[in-house]
């Protein structure tokens, strides 16, 4: 009886602990999707997608942030961006490794591709980004 008692608490303990990291590790997503979209809408006063491609296009901002800014777009899954990463991504040629700071990163734009081809686990978190300022 014991044994089972304690073998119980034991994966209760491991259930709770595995659901903090889950929301620890999407509450860190979403706070970086969010300063990622509040920056570029700061520096272009358009929406969140829109503000993300203009600052990927800008060669005002260094490769760290055009790539963040393109992980983001994956992260929003919003179609409206396929067009965009698609052409994007025919333009970069094969990249055996990618350096983030130094050249737009392949790997972040199939990435971002897919995700707003077929939607990521995180894209619900994203319906309340109208209100971001």
């Amino acid at each position: 009886m014991k044994k089972k008692l304690l073998i119980l608490i034991l994966l209760i303990i491991g259930l709770l602990i595995g659901v903090m990291v889950v929301v620890g590790t999407y509450s860190s997503i979403y706070k970086e999707v969010r300063i990622n979209c509040q920056k570029a809408q700061k520096e272009f006063q358009r929406n969140c997608n829109n503000s993300l491609i203009l600052l990927i296009q800008s060669e005002n901002f260094s490769f760290r942030e055009k790539n963040s800014a393109i992980w983001t777009l994956g992260q929003l899954a919003d179609k409206k961006s396929l067009l965009f990463l698609s052409q994007l991504a025919k333009n970069i040629p094969a990249q055996e490794r990618c350096s983030y700071d130094s050249q737009i990163c392949g790997y972040e734009v199939e990435k971002a591709v897919k995700w707003c081809e077929k939607g990521n686990l995180t894209s619900f978190m994203y319906k309340d980004q109208g209100d971001w300022k």
